[in-house]
């Protein structure tokens, strides 16, 4: 932006709005991408994609839900059976027991009911912060900003925060996005993220939103780090080999063990005996030699 003909650093207040009017426009009603019927259904989804993608979510979903389909139903199934069910997404052993034991939970606690509240819905096993609030968000339209690591990565290349973790960037981002907008929001970067603004081998000078967001030193070096160049990889591998085939420089301390140890007092002492031995022994034998000559 302009301003008495120079240029004026965006405030991030204000590239929160343009960015909000960028993703409204490319994603007006972004659908949730895990596929579910209930909140129950959509809470054992969102427990399943932590380290996995939702494809393969919704890929194991259909038999895992017609199973179980209700808390009740769940809380039937053994351990083992789930795990044969959900065998394909990442850490299925611990998240078998985490859905066999928040259904069991669920029908103990909430009478089979899916609760609505940030605590208790943390205090499931395998529910965290972030699925605990994508759950209030897009099953029950409670107003959160549920922070994954999409949201995380674009916040910080936007500069609308430090990156220093998640608690911060969703106190940062429910700051600067108005509370009506942060369920959409939430789902819109996701997307964006997806298919504009990858973790690895990203241009932030053709980003849509990175482009005229990114501070200059940000845009500058993310293409490096995300895809460095072959000759600099090859050249830092030579040096690497050449430093470990040459010769190593004695330090002091091996110098010093590489060095005739000095007598010290102790073993000068110890050594005095043999001498004085030797001497003695040489003068016994010139004694008998002088009573022979006799």
């Amino acid at each position: 932006m302009r301003e008495s003909g120079i240029v004026r650093a965006m405030k991030p207040a204000e590239k929160a709005t343009r960015i909000g009017e960028q993703l409204d426009a490319l994603y007006p009603a972004p659908p949730i991408p895990l596929d579910h019927t209930d909140p129950f259904t959509l809470l054992i989804a969102v427990m399943l994609s932590a380290q996995t993608t939702d494809k393969k979510v919704n890929q194991v979903t259909p038999a895992l839900f017609e199973a179980g389909p209700t808390p009740k139903a769940m809380a039937a199934l053994s351990a083992e059976r789930i795990l044969e069910l959900i065998k394909e997404v990442g850490l299925a052993p611990t998240k078998a027991k985490n859905v066999k034991r928040t259904a069991e939970l669920l029908v103990e606690r909430h009478a089979g009911v899916v609760p609505r509240t940030l605590d208790e819905l943390e205090a499931l096993p395998g529910v965290g912060h972030k699925t605990a609030q994508v759950v209030l968000a897009q099953a029950f339209e409670i107003p959160a900003f549920p922070v994954d690591t999409h949201i995380h990565r674009l916040a910080e290349r936007w500069g609308l925060s430090s990156g220093k973790n998640v608690d911060t960037t969703e106190k940062d981002l429910k700051a600067f996005f108005p509370e009506d907008t942060w369920i959409r929001r939430h789902l819109q970067i996701i997307y964006f993220g997806r298919e504009h603004c990858p973790a690895r081998g990203h241009d932030p000078k053709v980003c849509p939103i990175c482009s005229w967001a990114a501070p200059k030193d940000a845009t500058s070096s993310d293409t490096t780090k995300a895809a460095p160049k072959p000759a600099k990889a090859k050249k830092a591998g030579a040096n690497e080999s050449a430093e470990s085939a040459a010769p190593k420089k004695n330090t002091k301390k091996s110098a010093e063990r590489a060095e005739p140890k000095k007598a010290t007092k102790k073993s000068a002492e110890s050594a005095a005996p043999k001498k004085t031995a030797k001497k003695a022994s040489k003068a016994t034998t010139a004694k008998s030699a002088g009573r022979k000559s006799s």
